[in-house]
């Protein structure tokens, strides 16, 4: 059962708290938002624009806790998924064509681009999908909006999402948000993504907890993954080969 140690109750008398919920390995999802080389990389993309700009101080904050905290964090959550049969899904801003003209007009603008076979448009090394993976491309900040991700759910079964990844305040609460729109029971783990600034990232939890998902912190969800009821009837899986 899904619960965040701290219920922020912010909306006490006015409205109820999310409720708790039951979830399965089968009926889950863990789903890594936007760590590629383009916005998650010191050395490519929005890092490579800093430094050519001279602004890597304004990125610090950001590209640190990626490094430090969110990547090792992400590794920690792929493994218990993995071992215990919870699907991993990998979300990616990219373009499916070179020029990057099928991306939406917000990112054209921004010039948050990532054309289809660029280094910008890779998940990083340290967490890349393993065979079998999902790894789906978003022309857009929100994946319901620009995807057929709302399907593919639907085909697998999963009623559970849990969400990581960057930015705080942009793509990934604009997925969670979205998330809680359609249904879907959606948990945020406070530790496992970064914003542009510490206060983005608290404001960020403070706002989405216990309104359209349950905050919760990296050891806590690998407790849950550990500890899920396993579905009576296993999935499909193509046979070994």
């Amino acid at each position: 059962m899904a619960n965040s140690d701290n219920q922020s109750n912010k909306w006490s008398g006015v409205l109820t708290s999310l409720p708790d919920f039951d979830m399965t390995t089968g009926d889950t999802a863990f789903v890594i938002v936007d760590m590629q080389y383009l916005d998650a990389h010191r050395d490519y993309g929005m890092g490579a624009e800093a430094k050519r700009m001279g602004t890597e101080d304004q990125l610090e904050y950001y590209i640190s806790r990626v490094e430090n905290l969110v990547t090792p964090n992400i590794q920690r959550l792929q493994k218990a998924c993995r071992e215990n049969g919870v699907d991993v899904i990998f979300l990616k801003i990219g373009s499916l064509v070179e020029d990057g003209r099928d991306q939406a007009q917000v990112h054209k603008r921004l010039q948050l681009l990532a054309p289809a076979s660029s280094k910008e448009a890779e998940i990083l090394e340290e967490i890349k999908p393993m065979d079998n993976e999902m790894v789906i491309t978003k022309g857009c900040s929100g994946v319901f909006n620009g995807t057929n991700f709302d399907q593919i759910l639907a085909n697998l079964g999963i009623k559970n999402l849990v969400f990581c990844g960057v930015a705080t305040n942009y793509c990934l609460e604009t997925s969670v948000r979205d998330a809680g729109d359609r249904d879907y029971n959606a948990i945020l783990i406070e530790d496992a993504c970064a914003g542009q600034t510490e206060e983005l990232d608290r404001f960020t939890m403070e706002t989405l907890d216990d309104v359209y998902c349950k905050v919760m912190s990296t050891n806590d969800v690998i407790s849950l993954i550990e500890t899920m009821p396993k579905p009576v009837a296993s999935p499909f899986r193509y046979p070994e080969r």
